[in-house]
Formats: C-alpha cells, sequence, structure tokens
C-alpha cells in the first residue's frame, strides 16, 4: 500500500511572461517553506431525468483544474513568476517607526536621518504620548500641529509644544532588496508557468506535473501572533499535445 505524508515539493518554471512573450531560458523556483498544496481535478455531471426521481443517465461535462500552495518564504522573484510576470527592480521601500520618543527642542524642528542612507519618500506621521497623533498643516503649525518638509528632511512644531515627546514616522527607500510596480495590464495578458508536485513518504514517492498553470489569487493575511503565509491559487488548462496533467506513483 502506498499512502503520503507532508506538504511535498512544489517547483515552478515560467514559460511566458504577462505579455505572452516565451521566456528563452526559465528558471525553475521552488516554493520554499511550504506548508500546503493541492491540484484539484472536478468535473460536470449532467444527468438525465424521465418521469422518476433518479436519473436514468449521466455523463461526464466540462472539466476543471486547479492547483494551491501555502509556502511561508516571502520572495518577490517568487510571486512575479507565479503571479504577475512583469519586471523587477533593484532597491526596496522601508518604514522607520519610532519607538523611541523626541522631546520637542526649543527651536522648534526636527530634522531626521534615514537609516543605511536611505532616502525619506514620505511622511508617515508623528504621534505623541498615549499614540495620539498630531495635526500636519501646511504652514505655522499651532498647538498639536506640525509641518513636513521633504526637501529639509525637517519637522516643525508651535513653540507652544517645547519638550513635547513625539514619535515620528517615515517612509524611505534603499538600494538593496527588489520592487515590483504592478502595472494594469489589458485583460487576457497573463503568465504562464508548468507546474510539478512531488511527495516522497516510506520510499515511495508521488509526482504530478500541470504542464500550463496560470494564477488567479496570490493572498497574505497577518495575524499577531503568528507567521504571515502567502496564499496561492492556479488554473491549468491543456498543452500543445492536449495534456493537462501527468500523475506518476509507485503504484
Amino acid at each position: 500500500m502506498q499512502i503520503a505524508f507532508g506538504s511535498g515539493l512544489f517547483y515552478a518554471t515560467p514559460l511566458m511572461d504577462a505579455m505572452g512573450n516565451a521566456i528563452a531560458n526559465p528558471t525553475p523556483i521552488l516554493l520554499g517553506v511550504m506548508q500546503e498544496c493541492g491540484v484539484d481535478v472536478t468535473f460536470d455531471t449532467k444527468e438525465l431525468f424521465g418521469g422518476g426521481q433518479f436519473a436514468v443517465d449521466a455523463a461526464r461535462g466540462m472539466g476543471k483544474l486547479t492547483g494551491k500552495a501555502k509556502s511561508a518564504q516571502i520572495s518577490i522573484a517568487q510571486w512575479n513568476q507565479l503571479i504577475f510576470g512583469q519586471t523587477i527592480v533593484s532597491g526596496q521601500v522601508l518604514v522607520h517607526h519610532e519607538t523611541t520618543a523626541t522631546p520637542i527642542p526649543e527651536t522648534p524642528s526636527i530634522t531626521i536621518t534615514p537609516p543605511a542612507g536611505g532616502t525619506v519618500t514620505g511622511d508617515l506621521g508623528v504621534r505623541t504620548t498615549g499614540s495620539v497623533p498630531l495635526t500636519r498643516v501646511a504652514s505655522s503649525p499651532a498647538t498639536g500641529e506640525y509641518t513636513f518638509d521633504l526637501g529639509t528632511l525637517t519637522y516643525t512644531f508651535a513653540a507652544a509644544d517645547e519638550d513635547v515627546p513625539v514619535f515620528i514616522d517615515y517612509r524611505y527607500t534603499v538600494a538593496t532588496g527588489k520592487s515590483l510596480s504592478i502595472k494594469n495590464l489589458p485583460m487576457g495578458d497573463m503568465p504562464v508557468f508548468q507546474g510539478e508536485l512531488y511527495l516522497k513518504y516510506k520510499g515511495k514517492s508521488v509526482y504530478v506535473r500541470v504542464p500550463n498553470f496560470v494564477s488567479n489569487k496570490l493572498g497574505i493575511s497577518t495575524k499577531q501572533d503568528d507567521y504571515t503565509i502567502p496564499d496561492f491559487e492556479f488554473t491549468g488548462y491543456e498543452d500543445e499535445f492536449g495534456e493537462v496533467v501527468y500523475w506518476s506513483a509507485n503504484e
């Protein structure tokens, strides 16, 4: 008897980008820290009824091939190959979330310096004790207000707020990492990849290959006390030889 255990391995090999261009030298990727994976084959059943309560015949109608996977690895390259098929660029966006308060000086202004030589791209608000937000204004801040100058990276407050402890948050970019800006492409444009699922248990294995998969879902949900597990869903269709799915096993 053959049985299987565990989440298995799932490999995705990109075949076409989102514009339908064949990828000349595709690089297979392994979905990292796999949590679960599945390939589902379903069919419509058409029933023929006469005067009785039960069908006198049944026939198979349209079939549907779908896949799903949950992988804990966070990878822009992986998401691009499975979902978007667009262009990855260098650099990433980081957020400075202040946890140590800075008292407003007599001046009263504070100039920020982003970590790692980053470039500030936007203000994300100022809070005081108890997470009470200050209000951003264009100029001449009054009590409980502030201004922000992106050119000088300076936050300016009301003179009356001297010594008030504030927490300053902002957005900045660095040269490391990767980024992917998703463009609104015409309907129908989508990347295509081949999916391969492999399970091995007690010396026996199961292998499933779907020659053409297109993605229809990427979900990311956070939890207060748990890991973030990206969730993928796919739809399969036949290749140029009419194959929709290939199965292999010991028994």
